[in-house]
């Protein structure tokens, strides 16, 4: 699977989910999601998918002008692209649901990107709850973005996006947030069954992308490369 985050601003949020839902009657297209951020301090917006190839997105990319305002969206925001990496907590540590041997220490490399997607029982104090705790996690120093969204189609379906600048950021951030729950009191969130998709947490070594002349292209033009094609991977 390919997982796809476009992120930006936008005034008119609801003009994206005809866009979204076209998406997802394509081929190939396992997830198309339109969130809005619970912060106070933005208006960002994202939209979330699934392919299950590199070639199933690349279409969606070839036909992008069809989509009006999904087109515009992406050629004003960001772009993360990767092989999904879904992810589970085992004593502390964020390992591989794959499975992953100790034995070999894969390298961290440059930001920490992080996609979580949950559903929620309703509570009404849960926003609330949620827009301050990304008011005070942005204040920790190295992070370059955290924000809880909630699907735009779907209520108490929320996404967290997270970047942390780079291993050694997130690690301080992770411990130090394992070792202050009981100070942060009740975040207002508790799990409930997701109406579609699945639950899911993915960590990523952060590669972002611009989208010019009808392709997405490295966000660093330091990244382009002409000799070698690079895979996803």
């Amino acid at each position: 699977m390919i997982r796809i985050v476009h992120r930006g601003a936008t005034d008119a949020p609801e003009k994206l989910l005809h866009d979204v839902a076209s998406l997802r009657q394509r081929d190939g297209i396992k997830q198309a999601e339109a969130y809005q951020t619970l912060a106070v301090e933005d208006e960002d917006c994202a939209v979330a998918i699934l392919a299950e190839s590199v070639s199933d997105y690349a279409e969606i990319v070839e036909k992008l002008p069809e989509l009006p305002h999904l087109h515009t969206f992406v050629q004003d925001g960001t772009t993360e692209i990767y092989e999904q990496s879904k992810y589970i907590l085992a004593d502390g540590v964020w390992t591989p649901e794959a499975g992953y041997d100790a034995r070999i220490m894969w390298p961290a490399r440059g930001p920490v990107s992080i996609v979580i997607q949950n559903a929620f029982v309703e509570n009404p104090e849960m926003r609330a709850l949620t827009a301050q705790e990304i008011t005070e996690t942005r204040r920790e120093p190295g992070c370059l973005y955290y924000a809880w969204m909630e699907n735009l189609e779907l209520p108490n379906h929320l996404m967290l996006l997270e970047v942390w600048a780079d291993q050694t950021i997130y690690d301080h951030h992770w411990f130090g947030r394992m070792a202050t729950g009981e100070y942060r009191g009740n975040s207002g969130r508790e799990a409930a069954t997701p109406q579609r998709g699945e639950l899911t947490r993915e960590f990523y070594r952060q590669q972002s992308f611009e989208y010019h002349y009808g392709r997405l292209l490295p966000e660093a033009t330091e990244n382009y490369s002409h000799s070698v094609a690079w895979s996803a991977r």
